[in-house]
């Protein structure tokens, strides 16, 4: 990569000789050689700190090595000076000027904070602003171009990462004073605000732009930006940079192509030299296709708001009205749209859709619309029946998420279960522009809700939760630990009864044969109604439920887990069913992790 060295104000300040019979004017490091750093050892054995090697004539002066570096670090100590070992200007200046160091020739150099040395009354040297710890030290600035976001689409009023850059420091921390970047078109007729950040999301340069901050170097082909930057790349490291641009959200640009084509890093090392580092772009340019032209495209996602998986009491004598079933997004780019129909797949489980829903409805701001069709399948693994709504009216505002959620009535007394999915395309979703021309959809294979299970004789599980007792490791080496699992159990539209025996009353799994887990307390917070051998819970009750057990095992039986899979309950108290609990997240609640 093609450096280029600036010398800053700091090198270019004018020492005056004082009382030196050698003036150093060179900065020397470990590896450099020559008449200077003869002169350079000659005068530090003259003055006790000494070169071994050059002092027993075991060497001749010439080579900047190890010992050297050592001798130089102890002058510097002696003069307040970093002990670095390289002899830069603050070192030179202590050489040249002795005891006192002369005034410089002029004033301390923009952008940097001068500090004044032992005897002096006014500042000598800089050293970069902010950040920079290896003062004195030169070093450099690797940079290239990664492979990310090659390819972006950016839209009106669209914010997009184009370009991530690699910054490596060698030597030296190096503070990075300026980004520039070379674009195909002229950017601010299409972007706002360019915006470069790091890995952490510091912004470290931000700029409002215009046709003024740029550089015209070829005439409609190339235009430069520069960016101040002010980031400090610590020596040794690997830091990136992010550059964003915003795109405008009033254009008169349709379409086309913006290439990032070259870039450029200014920044400062230690000893205050300026070095400018092309950014390599050799595995191609930035292509960012922009599509400013306003023409509307849905997409869509689902809500936040659309049920997790659960159990849903239903009433064993009349229908049960406004099951959520889902909650998607939809969402206009660019320009406002209207929808006119929305088809969703409904999957169900244990009967047909028109056996298990009397009605199927969307709700969309307020505004409820039937379905007009459904095409019935029989339910098994794989099939779904089409819910079609095509009688919708209804505005989507630009660049605004808007909620649309599918709600049934669900048949009395049905046990079964249901999901939907929206796979988004320009037929399930249609929706028109304002000059009545069809809108594209971004297609989705399929957004899919959650799973609803259907019951009028079932319990639905809620805040559950497992409790742990000491663990305790026996002389024998066996280990033992008490647990409890505690949850609400709320019945449906009708009673509800829990065996007393634990055994009955819970289906459990253990991960570990070796493990002896043993009840020792299954009782509940409310015994109103409870027989001599049930649990009683009246229609629309709940009560909560704890469940304590021992467990055993030698101590290799380790991380062993114990769950409560299901509830074995029934409308009267001699029949018991198997009730599978109403969600996975229930089932992870009702769950120990033994002697871990």
């Amino acid at each position: 990569m093609k450096k280029i060295l600036i010398a800053s104000g700091v090198a270019v300040l004018a020492f005056a000789s004082v009382a030196a019979a050698q003036t150093f004017s060179t900065n020397l490091t470990v590896g450099s050689t020559g008449a200077d750093v003869a002169a350079l050892q000659t005068w530090l054995n003259a003055n006790g700190f000494t070169i071994p090697a050059i002092a027993s004539g075991a060497t001749t002066p010439g080579y900047f090595g190890a010992q050297t570096k050592a001798a130089v670090q102890k002058y510097q100590t002696s003069k307040g000076v970093p002990s670095t070992g390289f002899v830069g200007p603050l070192t030179r200046a202590a050489l040249n000027g002795g005891a006192s160091v002369a005034t410089p020739a002029m004033g301390c150099p923009v952008g940097f904070t001068c500090t004044p040395v032992a005897g002096a009354t006014t500042p000598v040297t800089g050293t970069p602003a902010v950040g920079i710890t290896t003062v004195g030290i030169p070093g450099t600035l690797v940079s290239s171009l990664q492979s990310n976001y090659n390819g972006v689409t950016l839209d009106k009023a669209k914010s997009e990462n184009v370009a991530r850059i690699k910054l490596q420091a060698n030597a030296s921390d190096m503070q990075v004073t300026n980004l520039s970047l070379d674009f195909s078109v002229r950017l601010w007729l299409y972007v706002g605000t360019v915006t470069v950040k790091d890995d952490a999301g510091m912004v470290v340069a931000s700029k409002t732009i215009s046709g003024s901050d740029f550089s015209e170097l070829t005439v409609g082909q190339k235009y430069r930006l520069n960016l101040p930057v002010n980031y400090v790349v610590p020596r040794a490291t690997i830091k990136y940079l992010t550059v964003n641009v915003s795109a405008l959200a009033v254009s008169d640009r349709d379409s086309g192509s913006i290439v990032i084509s070259a870039g450029q890093i200014r920044s400062v090392d230690g000893t205050g030299v300026t070095s400018n580092d092309d950014i390599d772009f050799s595995i191609g340019s930035r292509t960012i296709t922009y599509s400013g032209s306003g023409n509307a495209n849905v997409v869509t996602t689902i809500d936040p708001t659309s049920p997790s998986e659960q159990l849903v009491q239903i009433s064993t004598s009349v229908d049960t009205d406004n099951v959520l079933l889902a909650a998607y997004q939809l969402k206009s780019e660019n320009t406002d749209s209207t929808l006119r129909t929305l088809k969703v797949y409904v999957h169900t489980t244990g009967a047909n859709v028109n056996s298990v829903f009397n009605e199927l409805k969307l709700k969309i701001a307020g505004t409820t619309y039937s379905a007009d069709t459904v095409s019935v399948t029989s339910p098994d693994s794989a099939a779904s029946s089409t819910v079609t709504f095509n009688n919708i009216d209804l505005r989507l505002p630009a660049d605004q998420y808007v909620t649309v959620a599918v709600y049934g009535r669900v048949a009395k007394n049905v046990e079964a279960a249901a999901s939907t999915t929206l796979a988004a395309n320009s037929t399930n979703v249609v929706a028109e522009d304002s000059s009545y021309a069809s809108v594209s959809v971004t297609n989705n294979s399929g957004i899919s809700s959650e799973a609803q299970s259907f019951t009028a004789s079932g319990v639905v599980a809620t805040a559950p939760s497992v409790s742990y007792g000491t663990k305790t490791v026996e002389n024998s080496g066996t280990t033992t630990q008490t647990f409890t699992f505690t949850a609400s159990l709320k019945a449906g539209s009708n009673p509800i009864y829990i065996s007393k025996n634990v055994s009955t009353a819970l289906s459990t799994t253990s991960s570990s044969a070796n493990v002896s887990v043993t009840n020792v307390d299954w009782s509940t917070s409310n015994t109103n109604g409870d027989g001599s051998t049930y649990f009683y819970i009246a229609p629309g009750q709940t009560k909560t439920f704890t469940a304590t057990f021992n467990a055993s095992a030698v101590s290799s039986s380790k991380s062993t887990v114990f769950q409560v899979t299901s509830v074995n309950a029934g409308t009267s108290s001699g029949s018991m069913a198997t009730i599978n609990l109403n969600s996975s997240d229930v089932q992870n609640a009702l769950k120990a992790v033994l002697f871990h």
